[in-house]
């Protein structure tokens, strides 16, 4: 059964990973749901955020071959209970101040950037569901502009040193004894 995972990959910050990974997933024809690229506090490595739709098996697999990479520090596969993760969405709406207050109550993460005449610029932070709550809220007031982030996330337990064990190893055991498919 197919169900979101996601990829927390440390990785060092040359040219070329991006390209690299991208074709992993485009080689078993798996759509890239999400993908966030950042520093990290370590200099020189970069961290991927990467979600997809797929079988708990199939992503371990994936996990080893991205282990396997040259310029991977680190892999972790998560399914969706194991991971906090949040987007970042930023969208121009044409409400009034008083429509505004009022979302406020239902959208407490919900910050004013910039107002013009009757729309705003608003900044809100949350999980996917959440941002798409908030979208569909505002459309019968007219979205104008609208962009989010990829989702970023952290292991719940923040213990990767046993999140790596389960995660690659608990879903596909026979991964770290036999060839990849």
């Amino acid at each position: 059964m197919k169900e979101q995972v996601t990829f927390l990959i440390w990785t060092q910050n040359s040219p070329g990973v991006l390209l690299r990974l991208t074709t992993l997933f485009t080689r078993r024809k798996i759509n890239v749901e999400s993908l966030t690229v950042s520093v990290t506090e370590v200099e020189g490595v970069s961290r991927f955020t990467i979600a997809i739709n797929s079988d708990p098996v199939t992503a371990a697999t994936i996990g080893r071959q991205i282990e396997r990479m040259v310029d991977v520090r680190r892999v972790f596969v998560f399914e969706e209970r194991d991971v906090v993760h949040r987007e970042v969405v930023l969208l121009r709406a044409r409400i009034s101040e008083e429509v505004q207050k009022a979302m406020q109550r239902s959208f407490p993460l919900l910050f004013e950037i910039e107002r013009k005449e009757e729309s705003a610029l608003l900044q809100f932070t949350g999980p996917e569901e959440e941002i798409q709550r908030l979208v569909s809220y505002l459309e019968p007031y007219g979205l104008i502009e609208f962009v989010r982030s990829g989702r970023i996330a952290v292991s719940r337990t923040g213990d990767y040193e046993s999140d790596l064990s389960r995660s690659l190893h608990e879903l596909r055991p026979e991964a770290s004894v036999g060839p990849d498919m």
